[in-house]
Parts: C-alpha cells; sequence; structure tokens
C-alpha cells in the first residue's frame, strides 16, 4: 500500500518554539493537535487545536484553539491529546507544581465548538507526579499516565462518566505488579 499527503496543518496563529504537533489525534475525520509550548496564558501554558474535514479528508480546517480555562506558566497543556466521538482529552502534565491534570472538552454542534467539562486530577496526586503525560479515551472511559508517581514506578488512572460526560468519577489506579 502506498500513502500519499494530503494535507499539511498548521496552527492559524503558529510562532517558533510551541511545539505544534508534540501529540496528535484523529477520529471520524476530527484530528486534535497538541502545541505544548504555546504561550496565550503565560509562557509554556500550552494549548490544542482542533481540525475538521467536511470533504472526506482533502481538506482540513481549523475549527478551536482549546486552552485551560485556568491556564498558567509552564503548565504543558497539549502534551497529549486523546479524541473519541464528541469528546476531546488533554493532558497538562506540569500543572500545579507538575502533580498534572487532564481535561476533558465536549461538543455538542458537530465538532464547530467545544467548551471545556472537566478537569481530572489524581486522588492521590502529589508533586512531580506528570499525571496527564499520556491520555487516552474509549467511549465513557478516560485513562491518564503518571510516570512519576511513586518515586518513578508510575501509575495510570481511569476515569468514567455515567452522566453522559457531565461528570467524571476516578473508578482505578493501575499499576505494575513488579512495580519498582
Amino acid at each position: 500500500a502506498t500513502y500519499a499527503q494530503v494535507a499539511k496543518l498548521t496552527a492559524a496563529d503558529s510562532a517558533a518554539n510551541d511545539h505544534f504537533g508534540r501529540s496528535v489525534s484523529i477520529d471520524a475525520g476530527i484530528v486534535v493537535v497538541g502545541s505544548r509550548y504555546d504561550d496565550d496564558g503565560g509562557g509554556g501554558s500550552g494549548s490544542a487545536y482542533v481540525f475538521r474535514t467536511t470533504d472526506g479528508g482533502a481538506t482540513y480546517g481549523q475549527v478551536a484553539k482549546l486552552t485551560a480555562s485556568d491556564a498558567a506558566e509552564d503548565d504543558r497543556f497539549g502534551g497529549s491529546v486523546a479524541i473519541d466521538g464528541d469528546t476531546i482529552v488533554i493532558g497538562a502534565y506540569w500543572d500545579d507544581n507538575l502533580s498534572g491534570s487532564a481535561y476533558v472538552f465536549r461538543t455538542t454542534d458537530g465538532g464547530a465548538t467545544y467548551d471545556q467539562v472537566a478537569k481530572l486530577t489524581a486522588a492521590d496526586g502529589a508533586a512531580e507526579d506528570r499525571f496527564g503525560v499520556s491520555v487516552a479515551i474509549d467511549g465513557n472511559t478516560i485513562v491518564a499516565g503518571a510516570y512519576g508517581k511513586d518515586s518513578y514506578t508510575g501509575s495510570a488512572y481511569v476515569f468514567r462518566t455515567t452522566d453522559g460526560g457531565a461528570t467524571y468519577g476516578q473508578v482505578a489506579k493501575l499499576m505494575a505488579s513488579d512495580a519498582a
């Protein structure tokens, strides 16, 4: 099989050292691109851009720029991104003294606009955990990695919504059985 480039995605407000493309995710014609050093909320606060195709992937247009409601310098929002259907998850692994967090955004208009609906943190979060360094979503379940947890043995946290995405609760903390 051969693949041909069909698009080059760039941020409408791109700047040097934003790290646009540090993380990417795609679902059903919507692409999310992280830009962890974007500086709208202070140097290194970060952002994520949402692109959508309406012509089967021939072209993509930027429809949103997402930032954390509590953006602050050096949060690294956009260091990780994930999308499933109407929901986008964005990690900010340097938020709050590197304890980290993940933000959940939803669209109700087919991807034209997105609103922040939740900020996820680990129940046992501590400085330098780096929660949100990786994020994943599938249906009603979100997982966020925290490689700095417990002196860098690391953990992954599982969150679930039972009310259609209005709220998320932590349901599990995963650790390797041979963690050291």
